[in-house]
C-alpha cells in the first residue's frame, strides 16, 4: 500500500520539479513583458486566467496586473501551498488544461513568462490528481502503522 502511494507521487514530481524550475527563470523582465500588455495575445489572457484561478483571485486583466505588481508575486507562486488546493478550484483549472493550446511550447511561442506559468499550472494540476490518489493510501498506512505500535505495547 505505502509502496503504491510512494509511486503514484512519484510520477507527479517530475513535472513539479520542473515547474519549479521554470519558475526560477522567471524575473522582473518577463513578469514586466506579461503587464505590458494593454490587450493580451490570447495565449497569455489564457494562462493568466489559470494561474489567478489557482491562486483563487478574479481573472479580469486589471487583476491580473494587479497581482502582477506585486512584488513578491513570483516568491507567491513558488511557495505555493499545493497540498491543499479545493477541489473546485481544481475543477475550475481542469477547463484550462483540457485545452490544446493550453501547452508550455505553445504558449512559448507567445512569452516565454506564460510559458512558464503555463507549465506550472498543468504541473499543480497533476501533483493534485497524484495527491488525491495518495491521501487516502497514506492515511490507511498511518492507521495500521498506529494499530500495530498499540499492539506491540499491549503485548
Amino acid at each position: 500500500m505505502a509502496d503504491e502511494a510512494d509511486r503514484e507521487l512519484k510520477k507527479a514530481e517530475p513535472a513539479l520539479l520542473e515547474a519549479q524550475k521554470a519558475l526560477e527563470g522567471l524575473d522582473k523582465k518577463y513578469i514586466a513583458e506579461i503587464k505590458s500588455f494593454a490587450s493580451p495575445p490570447p495565449a497569455v489572457e489564457t494562462v493568466m486566467s489559470a494561474v489567478m484561478t489557482v491562486l483563487q483571485k478574479e481573472q479580469h486583466w486589471a487583476s491580473v496586473k494587479k497581482e502582477l505588481a506585486d512584488s513578491n508575486f513570483v516568491k507567491k507562486v513558488m511557495e505555493f501551498d499545493i497540498d491543499n488546493i479545493p477541489a473546485a478550484i481544481l475543477k475550475k483549472v481542469e477547463k484550462y488544461t483540457k485545452m490544446e493550446s493550453f501547452q508550455p511550447l505553445i504558449v512559448g511561442k507567445v512569452s516565454t513568462a506564460a510559458a512558464c506559468l503555463c507549465q506550472w499550472v498543468r504541473s499543480i494540476e497533476d501533483y493534485s490528481k497524484a495527491l488525491k490518489i495518495v491521501a487516502p493510501k497514506r492515511a490507511k498506512k498511518e492507521y495500521a502503522l498506529e494499530q500495530l505500535r498499540k499492539k506491540m505495547e499491549y503485548l
